[in-house]
């Protein structure tokens, strides 16, 4: 599967690149972060999780608009996946965005059949979203740098 069959299907829209957006989705990845913390502390076990799993999405969807390409539709979190590992292949440390799919489905039966969380789950979650924040914040700094 290529970029190009992916918006063949439908499933990938190109788009002119933001800049500003592409800011505010990292920002608003760490301020999810920060948050979800606060949510664990509190013990709203599925907040903290939610914002855990949204942090580490909007970080990847920040790299996947700084490349002029949105996904959409149906599975369109999936796809992000799919997008970010066709589209930086090459940089160190891109196999812990397969992680995300984890987290991804842990939300869907939270959020559509009732999931409850448990300490644990929670923590490692969030150490997933976490790793993956940083990888897309090295990763998009690596490519500020090379557009310089």
């Amino acid at each position: 599967m290529t970029i190009e069959d992916l918006v063949r299907r439908g499933s990938v829209q190109r788009v002119p690149v933001d800049e500003r957006a592409v800011e505010r989705l990292m920002d608003d990845a760490q301020r999810h972060l920060a948050t979800a913390s606060g949510a664990y502390e509190a013990e709203d076990l599925a907040g903290a999780f939610q914002l855990g799993y949204e942090a580490a999405r909007k970080s990847l969807t920040d790299l996947s608009l700084g490349r002029g390409l949105r996904t959409r539709g149906e599975g369109a979190h999936a796809t992000l996946i799919e997008v970010i590992e066709l589209e930086y292949s090459s940089v160190p440390g891109v196999d812990v965005v397969t992680k995300l799919d984890r987290l991804r489905r842990t939300r869907n039966r939270a959020e559509y059949a009732g999931h409850w969380f448990d300490p644990k789950e929670v923590v490692s979650g969030l150490e997933t979203a976490r790793a993956i924040v940083l990888w897309a914040q090295q990763a998009l700094d690596a490519s500020t740098r090379s557009k310089q």
